[in-house]
């Protein structure tokens, strides 16, 4: 009896901490401009933590990224989730979004690692980590604009 109550006391501590871990890791997303998600062997939201303003992450589970995005951006972000799959290893690169969910046609930016998630060494899913560089990519767009401006000022003051 003296085991049993040992191991429900351990089970309960156990729980707490994974509880404690999964609060702070929200905290920390929180308004970050990371994203963090898992699916399954099929692509489907397992997880989904801090998605885009607008956007629930609970609205995802169990859907696909064909079910929020255009069907374009859809089938490249599913092409890179299933070279993470197949090959086995990470895969990062930068990913233009239009949500269909949210603040509808709003274009986002993000820098995505996807990861391979193993179990007794096979592939059963993938983790997806998404950075928010949107700002970021707004900002070099507008200094890529000015620098031909700036540019094209100084030829034409050469010609003269």
């Amino acid at each position: 009896m003296g085991f049993l109550a040992e191991e429900k006391t351990v089970e309960k501590r156990l729980l707490s901490e994974i509880k404690r871990s999964r609060v702070l890791l929200e905290s920390a997303l929180l308004d970050s401009g990371v994203a963090v998600s898992q699916q399954d062997l099929k692509l489907r939201y397992t997880h989904f933590w801090n998605a885009h303003r607008g956007m629930a992450g609970e609205e995802l589970i169990g859907k696909t990224d064909a079910d929020w995005l255009p069907t374009g951006e859809a089938a490249k972000l599913t092409a890179i989730k299933k070279r993470a799959l197949e090959g086995k290893k990470g895969v990062r690169e930068m990913f233009k979004s239009t949500l269909n969910g949210g603040h509808e046609g709003d274009v986002y930016f993000n820098d995505i690692r996807v990861e391979p998630i193993f179990e007794d060494g096979q592939v059963v899913g993938i983790y997806t980590v998404a950075i928010d560089i949107t700002e970021f990519h707004k900002a070099l767009a507008k200094l890529e604009e000015l620098n031909g401006r700036l540019l094209k000022h100084m030829e034409t003051q050469l010609d003269s």
